[in-house]
């Protein structure tokens, strides 16, 4: 009952703020949008003052009140070791610092992809290997790598180096294992020539195979392993691992040897990405002004540090793209799912375009709908190198709010 008597009590205060913030009817509220976008790149004291603000921005951002006085350089010796050691990059050709830029990459793709590991299970057949996959990795998905990882293990009394092919044929559901047999069932997914020199893992790309697998909603896998040649080199691909005997349990020797079987023990490896909830359906990019379009939009803007004088304590990048959002947001725009920045705003442009008060008086504000992190090295005051990785700090796309 306190619940709803709450939740009531903030839905008749958030109304009240909108009426109470609304203009008188008839008047609409101008949009502030991005302060960037009020100045003009064609005329020079706009873009000045764009490239201030811009200083201002990062300044902020690494929480420095100005920028650090460098009154003597760093040896470049010393600045290479430094890289080296802090793992941040690499020195290309031209003598610049390249930064790993992790996070940004991070921020595109880590964060919708997930990687599982299913490990083999044994069936009636020693030679097929059967994989369960979890319910989340029988969703669609888009599979961007799968690996079978198999151990071979080499005699020791194969002393000579030779090749040996080792071939992986997926079996049908339903169908029986047949052990070394092949079958109108299976299909030649992948093969692999290998060293028979000494016994190590290897591994088997079968991503065309999995995604096939995953398309027709099966959380299955069969997969048999045939080699011809493997008895011949002394070479034994490790299945399964071995079981205790009863007569063994006292055995320190077979203990060891079960757990060095169990720990090669096969396993596949699938990175894979969600699906879009409609695969027809290509997702909406932002639109990026290209002085065709009057709509929302992104604009670019570069801004060198070498050209503001800030390269002397900036190591890298070389520059920031201080892009930044402008353009128009009509009712049809704005009402949209694919161009607002979120469902609220969509739920709140349904009512204004319905002409319902007091949402007709609020206009559609052109601002980032995404944003991506920036890596920076730079000197401080101290001439310490720094590495920050900073959070939002590069505009993606742009929406209407």
């Amino acid at each position: 009952m306190a619940g709803n008597t709450l939740y009531g009590f903030l839905l008749v205060f958030f109304c009240w703020i909108i009426v109470k913030g609304s203009p008188t009817p008839g008047s609409v509220i101008d949009c502030p949008s991005c302060a960037l976008a009020k100045f003009h790149k064609d005329v020079p004291s706009s873009e000045r003052d764009m490239v201030e603000a811009v200083k201002k921005h990062i300044l902020n951002m690494l929480h420095l009140r100005d920028r650090p006085n460098i009154t003597q350089a760093v040896p470049k010796a010393a600045l290479l070791n430094a890289i080296k050691k802090l793992h941040v990059g690499k020195v290309g050709e031209d003598g610049q610092v390249q930064i790993k830029d992790d996070i940004s990459a991070m921020n595109e793709a880590s964060d919708q992809t997930s990687e599982i590991i299913t490990f083999a299970e044994s069936g009636p057949s020693k030679k097929v290997l059967h994989f369960e996959f979890s319910k989340e990795g029988s969703q669609l998905v888009i599979v961007e790598k799968a690996e079978l990882w198999l151990f071979v293990k080499i005699s020791k009394n194969n002393r000579t180096r030779g090749k040996l092919t080792i071939r992986l044929h997926q079996q049908q559901r339903g169908q029986k294992d047949r052990g070394s047999e092949g079958s109108k069932s299976e299909q030649l997914i992948t093969e692999k020539v290998i060293d028979t020199k000494k016994g190590v893992w290897h591994t088997f790309p079968i991503s065309g195979a999995v995604q096939r697998l995953l398309n027709h909603g099966k959380s299955s896998m069969a997969i048999r392993i045939s080699c011809d040649q493997c008895q011949e080199a002394g070479a034994t691909p490790v299945l399964f691992g071995k079981r205790k005997k009863k007569d063994d349990e006292e055995s320190a020797t077979t203990g060891i040897e079960e757990e060095r079987e169990q720990s090669h023990r096969p396993f596949l490896m699938i990175v894979a990405r969600q699906a879009e909830e409609h695969p027809h359906r290509r997702k909406k990019r932002g639109l990026e002004c290209d002085g065709k379009v009057s709509n929302c939009c992104k604009k670019q803007f570069y801004v060198s540090f070498k050209d503001i004088s800030w390269s002397d304590w900036i190591i890298a990048p070389p520059g920031y793209h201080a892009n930044y959002c402008e353009g128009d947001c009509p009712s049809h725009i704005a009402g949209t799912f694919s161009s607002s920045f979120s469902f609220h705003s969509t739920v709140i442009n349904q009512y204004r375009m319905r002409g319902h008060s007091p949402f007709t008086s609020i206009k559609s504000c052109c601002v980032p709908s995404k944003l991506r992190a920036m890596s920076m090295l730079y000197y401080d005051d101290g001439q310490n190198i720094i590495k920050k990785d900073i959070p939002n700090m590069i505009v993606e796309e742009c929406g209407c709010s």
